[in-house]
């Protein structure tokens, strides 16, 4: 996904929808960018969903992401436009988030998003990924979202880096049949807070 200082589409269409019902305080273009976009795709250098794809076709099953809770739109959209070759769903209970959403896909002619306005407990669904940004604790997000994955499936989850709540995390990861297979750290900009993407792999 290229950066244009005078246009991309995914900030333009992104920042009009947040004037109209609050999405993020993040409101400038730059801000978008760095702040939104660049995080959502920083799992490019983590897991090549193309590949992922690619082998389950192979193997003739469909291949499904899933993002829960997604902050905005994000990583939702910029995956899906990055990888539109890839089927990806949006999990949300919440009626507004879920419009503002279905709106930027129409606006942006993203065809390979699926929305569901559900909470996490009522989906029967399970996927080969599941994305979560900055969601929720984990104490509190891994019981609630083990169920939806498929054996040898992954949950990647996006937080700030806090080494209290990484603890948490493997404490309770072998209680729900999940194992930490990738820690990567990164930052934004200089001064930015430590973030982290876990990747976390269901053995059975």
């Amino acid at each position: 996904m290229e950066y244009d200082p005078k246009r991309n589409p995914l900030i333009e269409t992104f920042l009009a929808t947040n004037e109209q019902i609050n999405l993020s305080a993040v409101r400038d273009y730059d801000g978008v960018y760095v702040k939104h976009i660049l995080d959502s795709i920083e799992l490019q250098k983590v897991i090549d969903l193309t590949i992922l794809n690619e082998n389950a076709k192979s193997k003739e099953w469909l291949f499904k992401v899933a993002d829960i809770g997604t902050g905005g739109g994000f990583p939702l959209l910029p995956l899906a436009i990055l990888y539109p070759e890839v089927d990806f769903v949006w999990i949300d209970s919440v009626r507004k988030k879920l419009q503002a959403i279905s709106d930027m896909t129409n606006t942006l002619n993203i065809k390979n998003v699926r929305l569901e306005r559900k909470r996490i407990e009522e989906v029967k669904e399970k996927f080969d990924v599941i994305t979560a940004r900055a969601v929720a604790h984990v104490d509190k997000l891994i019981p609630r979202v083990h169920t939806l994955l498929k054996p040898a499936s992954l949950l990647i989850l996006y937080k700030e880096y806090k080494p209290d709540e990484r603890n948490d995390m493997i404490k309770i990861l072998t209680q729900y049949g999940l194992t930490l297979t990738n820690e990567h750290r990164y930052s934004l900009f200089e001064g930015d807070f430590s973030r982290v993407i876990y990747t976390i792999h269901k053995v059975l």
